[in-house]
């Protein structure tokens, strides 16, 4: 079955609902006040059949220019429009408005119907067919075939069908793209014995029997309990198809108009938006900081134009522009929609969504433009842009595929781009851009310049000095991972520091002599040393003392026992070899058996007990220790 859905557009009363009853034989001024009021002033629904049995979908789009933003949720998912124009009244504003956005929408397809052929003179059907092709000449309107109906004449409508089903025919059938899916929900209901019901036309993807979607902008988790199209249950639907969704896990009362139904994180919420945007022909100009209505898929939000690059853009121009709305939007990159006037409202034109996240910046930004261009380029340009913009942090295949608008696989992101570095982290594929990388590269290597320069006793900065600094957004296997790499080419790292591979330390005549004052001060105390704080009393210039006292540490020439407590590693190394002997011949060490053994008091011989509990090399079980190597026999 063909996916085409026709809508109709025009000015009010000129006979578009009137149309579809004659093809469908179903009135589409469902509620009582569009009855009433002999308008229709919400989308209607319905659909006729072809000689083949395909059912193609019918969008009876509203008239009336209060409800415009109702044409606009009905024309975004529209294939093919019946363009009406009542020969009584011929073109009016409201025709014209609604030509702008098929235009804006990309529309290509449809026919003109002149409708109430009967209330006019062959030579005032001829006016208006010049007043079309004069109206709308820069337009697709101007393009489409004129056919003549009239109430009167059955025969007119029977024409109608039979160029319908030769037109239709030659609308080739969408491909199924890897677009996710999405449904921008225009009405929601309750049905007793089902409950949830969710109507709208999928702008893309398929959607499945027992899917498993997300409500957004309150991003609440459904079940699609059943799937009906005009009436008929399937298993599955795609794109272009009108669609009523069975929903479990959302009662009704959570779900408004406008909201969109698809798979979690594969929609954006934003306030901000980046979009190509063109200015209609013949509107005024248009300034920074403009107000107006963007109405997008089936939704209406109010925010301010930020003209990027330029300050003033004239009507049939077209720049890069920011977004900033008044209340979040849930969009996807590629999107299209249309902006009217804040006050009077009037359409004056249609925008693409570049970016869905846009970033502060100021209007004359010369480097962001930049990549908004890139965004809008071939797919290799794009992909490329897209990892380049992800400078913070590395990018999955999947996240990109968000961004892009549409699924990619790694191996097409390798095969696009000779620019792009990957990293396996967990069996997933992860990338970052070859200039990023460059600039982390040297943004580290200068920052450990200057840290080798104001600390010269110190073998390197601190690993997590580093990630806080340059890798706060990674995780910490991305880091590590990232952090080997560099490690092949201009790192020195450990298990505490990081240091540049052109760097050691280089002590100083002075700096020799002050070393080896303070390691003959801690031999002396052997295995019962004095705290930092007293040793430094031995000490005239507090700041070198601490610079060496810190450099010994580094380079373990001591081991610290508490936190302002230090033996040297030699004596600490005795201490433990005195320790395995005792436990050669024995199960058990108390605190007052390794007193003796090192010759002290019982107050260092518990610290270095706790520090050995600490790296594992005993355990203390009451008020005696075992050798933990022996307890895991």
């Amino acid at each position: 079955m063909k996916d085409i859905v026709i809508g109709t557009a025009g000015h009010i009363d000129h006979g578009k609902t009137t149309v579809i009853k004659y093809l469908t034989g179903v009135d589409t001024d469902t509620l009582p006040e569009e009855a009433k009021r002999g308008m229709t002033i919400d989308l209607g629904f319905t659909y006729f059949e072809l000689s083949t049995g395909d059912k193609i979908g019918i969008i009876d789009v509203p008239g009336h220019e209060k409800f415009i933003k109702n044409m606009v949720a009905g024309a975004t998912g529209i294939d093919y429009i019946l363009f009406i124009i009542a020969c009584d009244d011929g073109i009016m504003p409201q025709t014209i408005e609604h030509a702008d956005i098929i235009n804006l929408l990309g529309i290509k397809k449809g026919v003109i119907l002149l409708t109430k052929r009967d209330l006019a003179t062959d030579e005032r059907v001829e006016e208006i067919k010049t007043d079309i092709k004069s109206t709308f000449k820069n337009s697709i309107i101007s393009q489409l075939p004129i056919l003549e109906i009239s109430s009167k004449s059955l025969e007119s409508f029977t024409e109608l069908k039979y160029f319908l089903e030769k037109d239709l025919a030659s609308i080739k059938a969408k491909s199924e793209t890897k677009k996710p899916f999405k449904l921008s929900i225009d009405r929601v209901f309750s049905i007793k014995g089902f409950g949830t019901v969710v109507t709208g036309t999928p702008a893309q993807g398929i959607v499945k029997k027992d899917d498993a979607l997300t409500l957004y902008p309150k991003m609440i988790d459904v079940k699609i309990r059943g799937i009906e199209n005009h009436g008929i249950k399937v298993d599955f639907l795609s794109s272009g198809n009108r669609c009523a969704l069975n929903l479990s896990g959302v009662e009704t009362s959570e779900i408004k108009r406008g909201d969109i139904l698809a798979p979690k994180g594969s929609m954006f919420i934003t306030s901000k938006i980046d979009c190509f945007f063109t200015l209609l022909k013949g509107k005024k100009s248009i300034k920074n900081n403009h107000r107006i209505r963007l109405h997008i898929g089936t939704n209406e939000i109010i925010g301010k134009i930020k003209l990027l690059g330029t300050d003033l853009l004239e009507g049939g121009n077209s720049s890069f522009i920011q977004i900033d709305l008044e209340k979040p939007l849930v969009c996807s990159t590629g999107e299209i929609g249309i902006l009217r006037t804040y006050s009077p409202m009037d359409t004056i034109g249609g925008i693409k969504i570049i970016s869905p996240l846009g970033q502060k910046t100021k209007r004359n930004n010369t480097s962001y433009i930049q990549s908004l261009k890139s965004l809008m380029g071939e797919n290799k340009e794009k992909i490329e842009e897209i990892i380049k913009n992800s400078s913070s942090n590395l990018i999955t295949a999947k996240e990109v595929s968000i961004y892009l608008g549409k699924e990619i696989t790694d191996d097409e992101i390798i095969e696009l781009n000779d620019n792009i570095i990957r990293f396996k982290i967990s069996e997933e594929s992860k990338y970052f851009h070859i200039k990023n990388y460059n600039f982390l590269k040297n943004s580290i290597q200068e920052y450990l310049e200057k840290f080798h320069i104001n600390n010269s006793l110190k073998k390197g900065a601190s690993r997590s000095e580093i990630k806080n600094k340059f890798f706060n957004a990674f995780k910490t296997k991305e880091y590590n991972i990232v952090l080997e790499d560099l490690q092949n080419d201009f790192l020195n790292v450990d298990k505490d520091s990081i240091s540049l591979k052109s760097f050691s330390i280089k002590l100083s005549k002075e700096n020799k002599v002050l070393k080896d004052q303070i390691f003959k001060i801690y031999k002396d105390f052997s295995f019962s040393p004095k705290s930092v704080q007293e040793i430094e009393e031995n000490f005239l210039n507090k700041e070198e003392f601490y610079k060496l006292h810190n450099y010994m540490l580094d380079t373990e020439f001591m081991v610290p026992l508490t936190k302002n407590m230090y033996v040297l590693k030699g004596f600490f190394k005795e201490a433990e070899i005195r320790l395995r002997k005792h436990f050669a011949h024995h199960d058990k060490l108390d605190l007052s058996t390794f007193k003796t053994l090192l010759n002290t008091s019982r107050k260092f011989a518990l610290l270095y007990l706790e520090k050995f509990d600490e790296l594992e090399i005993t355990k203390r079980i009451e008020d005696y220790r075992i050798l933990k190597m022996e307890e895991n026999k």
